[in-house]
């Protein structure tokens, strides 16, 4: 155990506050953050989900953290204000833990889900974390990602409460040629949109294979991927709202597509 945080063990958790993934030797790493997101991380490290490197902690914690360590997992102990020292802010959650960013799953994972997600672009940390989580608490089968917040950001793995490492996740700066190979294998594209032609969220029953776009807040899904949809489905409002906020919306059609699932 370490006992000074100038150990090169420490330097991932350096500079946290806009903190994505980082380089660690040879590999890719990201940081987790409180007490409840890094225990469900390390039961994913020791189950084998996930190579966890390290857990850094103050002494109030450390004893109660030691037991739940992955095999091969370092306890680093600091005092409180080190740690904000090291983080770059005063950080009050007491744990922080490092892991290898895991590779990502084959391609025919993907071409074999029934219940996809997609999301071509977000321009939100928070509504990106919020969209995994409840696409891993409704049982979607997997999520493609195009241009947006890292996956593996501070901010959304803490928004996401793990769904990160439990739900397969595909990305690519343009995704439309994987969703076509998804589309080739049938089922339909459905977007959420605004606008004549959309049927009612309610009314709508999802094909067995169903893959749901969702566009960024504000502008929506582009003309370009409006186009690939099969299908448009619409959240009717009252009391003169316009729209809501992309992961609400995304939890209501996702509760939808679920529901229906065959089998």
């Amino acid at each position: 155990m370490p006992s000074s945080t100038d150990h090169p063990l420490w330097a991932p958790y350096r500079d946290l506050r806009a903190a994505g993934r980082r380089e660690f030797g040879e590999r890719e790493v990201f940081i987790a953050e409180g007490r409840i997101l890094v225990e469900d991380l390390l039961a994913a490290g020791r189950a084998g989900r996930l190579i966890v490197h390290s857990v850094a902690t103050t002494p109030a914690l450390a004893e109660q953290l030691r037991p739940q360590l992955p095999a091969h997992a370092v306890l680093l102990v600091a005092p409180e204000e080190d740690l904000h020292a090291l983080a770059g802010f005063p950080f009050h959650r007491g744990v922080l833990a490092c892991a290898e960013v895991p590779d990502t799953p084959p391609e025919d994972q993907l071409l074999a889900c029934e219940r996809l997600l997609v999301l071509p672009r977000l321009d939100d940390a928070e509504n990106l974390g919020l969209l995994l989580r409840s696409a891993a608490a409704l049982g979607m089968d997997g999520v493609l990602l195009g241009k947006g917040p890292d996956l593996w950001s501070r901010r959304t793995l803490r928004v996401s409460m793990g769904a990160a490492w439990r739900l397969p996740a595909w990305r690519a700066d343009d995704p439309s040629e994987l969703l076509a190979r998804w589309h080739a294998k049938g089922g339909e594209i459905v977007g959420a949109a605004l606008g004549p032609g959309s049927e009612m969220a309610h009314a709508w029953i999802p094909a067995r294979r169903c893959a749901l776009l969702l566009g960024p807040e504000g502008s929506g899904l582009d003309p370009a991927w409006l186009l690939r949809c099969d299908r448009r489905v619409v959240i009717p409002m009252a009391n003169a709202v316009d729209s809501l906020n992309v992961a609400a919306a995304g939890a209501i059609l996702m509760y939808q597509m679920t529901g229906h699932r065959e089998g």
